[in-house]
Order: C-alpha cells, then sequence, then structure tokens
C-alpha cells in the first residue's frame, strides 16, 4: 500500500465536536479572525474540553470543531446546515494540506461563530451562489488561521 503524503487528499483527518460548555466559553473569549459575517475563535486544547491529544488509528491531524449559529441571525434550519456542512468540508480540506509537523503541534479547538445576517440575495438555500461565497469565505478564513497559528508560539 502506497505512503499517504501531506497533500494526498485519502489522508484521515478527525473533527471532534465540541460538546462542553466550558469549551465554548473558553473559545469565545479566546483569539478570533474575521471574515465576511464569520468569526472564527481559536486556541489550543486544555483540560476543560475532555477531547483526546490523540485519537486511535488516526495518523492524521485532530481538531476539535464547534459552531455557534443563532437563529436569530439565520432563521432557516436549512441554511444553518449548509453553513456547518461546508464548514465541515473545508476545514476537512485545509487540513489535510497541512505538513505533518505542523499537525502534530497541539490540538486546536476552532469555534465559527455568525456575527452578522448573510446577504439577503441568496434567497434559497439551494442557491449555488450562496454555496460559492460560503466555501471560498471558509477558505480563505482556515488558511488565514493556518498563517496565525504558525506565526504564534504556543503557550
Amino acid at each position: 500500500m502506497p505512503l499517504v503524503g501531506p497533500a494526498d487528499p485519502r489522508r484521515r483527518v478527525r473533527l471532534l465536536k465540541l460538546s462542553q460548555p466550558a469549551s465554548f466559553a473558553g473559545s469565545l473569549r479566546a483569539r478570533w479572525i474575521q471574515q465576511g459575517e464569520f468569526r472564527l475563535h481559536y486556541r489550543e486544547a486544555g483540560a476543560l474540553d475532555a477531547l483526546p491529544d490523540r485519537v486511535e488509528g488516526d495518523e492524521g491531524p485532530v481538531c476539535g470543531l464547534g459552531f455557534v449559529l443563532s437563529r436569530k441571525l439565520c432563521r432557516r434550519a436549512t441554511r444553518r446546515n449548509l453553513i456547518r456542512r461546508t464548514a465541515r468540508e473545508c476545514l476537512l480540506e485545509h487540513l489535510r494540506t497541512v505538513p505533518v509537523q505542523d499537525a502534530e503541534a497541539g490540538l486546536p479547538v476552532l469555534v465559527l461563530r455568525l456575527h452578522s445576517r448573510l446577504d439577503p440575495q441568496w434567497r434559497s438555500q439551494q442557491s449555488r451562489a450562496l454555496r460559492r461565497y460560503l466555501r471560498a469565505t471558509l477558505s480563505q478564513m482556515f488558511v488565514r488561521w493556518e498563517q496565525l497559528r504558525r506565526r504564534t508560539p504556543s503557550r
């Protein structure tokens, strides 16, 4: 079986769901970057997160991920689900391209927060333009996060 390289799309990546209120509270107080209507809060995992350092059988990176998508800003559940699904896909694609030594630096915890309404021009959740916009915005945000993560020394 061929070895899986760092930019190989077959490389395994695991996203762990944040479920503890303390995880969200700690993440929302952490550093953040903003792109369009979204904020990405990022930090390294702590003891309160109840996330494993490594998951057995996974050779790829592991990342904790949570979402704060309020009904006040995004009324339709289908649109909130589209945002979640697109964010997971973009993050998985991004983590598959991260070099192995960077992926093992520490378990990142990310919380994606919708902080303002999406443009009302997208009335349908089936809109291809909306999907393209979400994909482009979230991909740019994850690239910026990775650049900041490499520059900032871990604590």
